[in-house]
């Protein structure tokens, strides 16, 4: 699924005036040259034709598969802020192009409310259909499941019980242990129930 990748910085940072150590991520410029960056909704709003939703209007551009693996990687962290500044459409003049930007900013996702809180992270529902900031879908991430139509193929791979290593290659020292086998348990809990959902499409 096309995304930004980021890389985490252990920093000492001033804030206020005061000293304090922390995480930040950078990732490199995912512009080409010449591309100008837009944000979808009011990309949308400029070019929409009729009353045609901001999926439809996707569709028709040809970004199906980009929305739908969307809809899915939202589903299985848990993302609960895509508004319609967090997806960016670039523009080549120069060419005439268009394009979706890879996904970006997935900072309120993974039980982030729970980190530093272990009774919040221990209590927490991996299951649950958290309230969501989303342009396109509905405002729940399991009903914006019902969105993908029967039998497309998201072009994804199968997740697995090995994946988890690699997935959190690196941050035992940002996160503790029972952070990070709660994190996997939403992931592959929502996979289980996600290939669940589709296999009953089939």
């Amino acid at each position: 699924i096309p995304h930004v990748a980021y890389k985490l910085i252990h920093a000492q940072i001033i804030i206020d005036g005061k000293e304090q150590e922390t995480w930040i991520s950078v990732s490199e410029n995912f512009r080409m040259r010449n591309e100008e960056k837009m944000a979808y909704d009011l990309y949308y709003d400029l070019q929409k034709e009729g009353n045609e939703s901001p999926l439809e209007f996707a569709i028709r551009n040809g970004w199906g598969l980009y929305m739908y693996q969307m809809f899915c990687i939202d589903y299985l962290i848990a993302n609960r802020d895509r508004h319609g500044s967090n997806l960016e459409v670039l523009r080549n003049d120069e060419d005439d192009s268009v394009r979706m930007a890879p996904l970006f900013d997935q900072g309120v996702s993974l039980l982030f409310s729970t980190y530093g809180d272990e009774k919040l992270l221990e209590n927490a529902d991996v299951m649950k259909d958290f309230p969501v900031n989303n342009y396109i879908g509905a405002k729940s991430l399991e009903y914006n499941l019902s969105l993908i139509p029967d039998g497309y193929d998201l072009k994804i791979n199968k997740l697995r019980k090995t994946d988890k290593k690699y997935i959190f290659y690196g941050l035992e020292k940002v996160l503790s242990e029972k952070h990070i086998d709660k994190i996997w348990e939403m992931i592959w809990n929502r996979w289980c129930y996600f290939e669940q959902v589709r296999n009953k499409e089939k």
